[in-house]
């Protein structure tokens, strides 16, 4: 065992595909109406794994590496919990109220930890391998709901779906579209098509893996994902025409500019503009403009308003359906930007918008470069637009897909190539600095590689 190496192992790779898998299929409509976000825990699996092969092996490999990625992530978890916890505490919350919103956001430390796994694990083969679990569960998914509607009808169904560009008149008459509707899988798989196409330089059939990610993509057609993916692509295009210094520039200029962007797309749906615009534009929401306006109800554009603390929102409408309040029937406010808001108010969105996008995309630039911290500007970018119209921001599959990513690109060995000496000539002073905290921190890994075989 201790000359196994889990990165070329079929044992381990066969098995956290087949936990991730069966995690998967709990997004199949049968299984989640009868067990909700239960099956997720499979994916635990995976962290077992981890323990049993350092336990045997005693291999603390990127151990320090992969410990700051750990507490970066989970600082921005941990600091919505806590800032929630104050809110609750101030409100007066139920302990069932409490529980039921910290409850929801410890799936987001197990996927943390899974993430953490499977970078331990596989390293840059990381995000690949979590890829081959989701796909499986989704093409299982697809043949499930054709064998149940019939498959002549499925791919009609299906080819209709893609033509009419995910029209809803088209899924609410097609009872193979509804059965195989996995919204969280769905959206991941646009996640895959740009990182095979942008991202994964090291593998040889990148261009089918993101071939098979557009099909699926594709079969469970989200009309706002396809808008954030061509941003994302035209974002990726951009970046690859600039040199280094430029790219840290344009990451962290967008940074800003998100933070910006998410106040004034909260301002204007509170002052009725972004209602007014779908109504004058004939655009459908299947509703969601209504739960905007009814939402308005409870917050205002102000540095004092304090916020209602996570999971507020969703408890809200849940409370009103069957009732005579009941605005429309669905139980989520379809809107990650302004549910953020609602539940942090004022200064905690703040912080976790800052925190998210500028805090992260500077610890990626620093200690990942440039490259890794343009990956994660671009796939972030493409879920922001999702976040808009839905509600997929600690989607399960969704928060390990955006992480797990980066984490791959910085173990890619394209990463640990040295800059040139006429390179570094071109460097500032802070840049220079920058540079060698990120060479003191490679050789560390070189060296754990090296002391390892």
């Amino acid at each position: 065992m201790d000359r196994l190496y889990t990165k070329d192992s079929k044992i381990y790779i066969g098995l956290y595909i087949f936990f991730i898998f069966c995690a998967a299929m709990g997004d199949w409509k049968v299984i989640n109406e009868a067990l909700g976000g239960l099956p997720k825990v499979l994916s635990a699996g995976a962290v077992g794994l981890a323990v049993v092969y350092l336990l045997w092996s005693g291999n603390f490999k990127n151990a320090k590496t992969l410990f700051h990625f750990f507490v970066m992530y989970v600082s921005i978890i941990a600091g919505i919990i806590l800032w929630s916890i104050i809110l609750w505490i101030i409100d007066f919350q139920t302990i069932g109220f409490i529980l039921k919103g910290t409850s929801k956001m410890s799936f987001q430390f197990l996927d943390i930890l899974v993430v953490i796994s499977a970078g331990y694990m596989f390293e840059e083969k990381a995000a690949k391998y979590t890829f081959f679990g989701l796909a499986l569960g989704n093409f299982v998914i697809i043949i499930l709901g054709a064998l149940m509607t019939g498959i002549g009808g499925a791919i009609n169904d299906l080819i209709m779906n893609i033509i009419h560009f995910g029209a809803s008149d088209v899924i609410e008459n097609s009872q193979f579209i509804r059965a195989i509707e996995i919204h969280d899988i769905t959206f991941v798989m646009g996640v895959y098509v740009i990182y095979f196409l942008f991202y994964c330089h090291g593998e040889k059939h990148r261009y089918i893996y993101a071939a098979i990610a557009l099909f699926l993509f594709m079969a469970g057609l989200k009309r706002i994902a396809f808008m954030g993916m061509l941003m994302a692509i035209v974002f990726a295009c951009f970046a690859a025409c600039l040199n280094p210094k430029g790219q840290v520039r344009l990451v962290t200029l967008v940074s800003f500019a998100v933070v910006v962007f998410c106040y004034f797309y909260i301002s204007i749906i509170h002052s009725g503009a972004f209602t007014a615009f779908l109504e004058e534009h004939e655009i459908e929401l299947m509703g969601r403009e209504k739960i905007y306006d009814f939402i308005s109800n409870f917050y205002t554009l102000s540095p004092s308003y304090r916020g209602k603390g996570y999971e507020f929102c969703v408890q809200l409408l849940k409370d009103m359906k069957g009732t005579k309040d009941q605005v429309v029937n669905i139980t989520a406010v379809h809107n990650d930007i302004l549910k953020m808001y609602v539940e942090l108010g004022f200064w905690g969105f703040l912080m976790w918008v800052i925190g998210y996008y500028v805090y992260q995309t500077h610890w990626f630039v620093t200690r990942c470069g440039e490259k890794v911290a343009v990956c994660f500007m671009t796939i972030n970018l493409y879920m922001l637009i999702s976040y808009m119209t839905d509600n997929n921001m600690f989607y399960y599959w969704s928060s390990m897909s955006i992480r797990v990513i980066p984490l791959a690109f910085f173990f890619d060995p394209i990463k640990q190539m040295q800059l040139k000496i006429k390179d570094k000539d071109e460097m500032t002073k802070f840049e220079r600095k920058l540079y060698k905290k990120r060479e003191i921190a490679k050789e560390q890994q070189r060296e754990a590689w090296l002391n390892y075989y």
